[in-house]
């Protein structure tokens, strides 16, 4: 066997490998969508916790009937001036497999609370996510 063969087949060998476990998955794929709602009204004022709750159960729960959950925070940037600004957040994440169906509703969401509560966005942030439950 010539020198330039035993040095290509080892090669040929592991990117065989390589390609034959780039197809393998270890289970469902799923996905983590977050929306960030800030709270603060421009011009002035905040969203209070009953028009965030209204909005939760209005808008919200007949989208994702499935579930998801909420938690607050407090979001932190540069304004467009280069001020820092802070700002009371509610975080709505959802756990789904991949759907169309998911995304258009989360725009819808989005869209909803912009429009209510005259926001200029409403941040989205997708992960691939690797879901477990522990059961009894």
């Amino acid at each position: 066997m010539s020198v330039l063969l035993r040095m290509t087949l080892p090669r040929i060998f592991f990117l065989a490998v390589l390609l034959a476990f780039a197809g393998c998955t270890t289970g469902s794929s799923s996905i983590s969508d977050r929306l960030y709602f800030g709270r603060s009204i421009p011009g002035g004022g905040e969203v209070t916790e009953a028009q965030w709750e209204a909005f939760v159960a209005e808008v919200v729960v007949p989208r994702l009937p499935d579930g998801f959950t909420v938690w607050r925070g407090s979001g932190h940037w540069k304004g467009d001036d280069g001020a820092p600004v802070a700002e009371q957040t509610c975080v709505l994440e959802i756990v789904h497999g991949s759907d169309p169906a998911i995304d258009t509703k989360l725009e819808e969401i989005a869209r909803a609370y912009r429009q209510r509560f005259n926001q200029d966005a409403v941040m989205g942030v997708r992960t691939p996510a690797g879901l477990t439950f522990w059961k009894r």
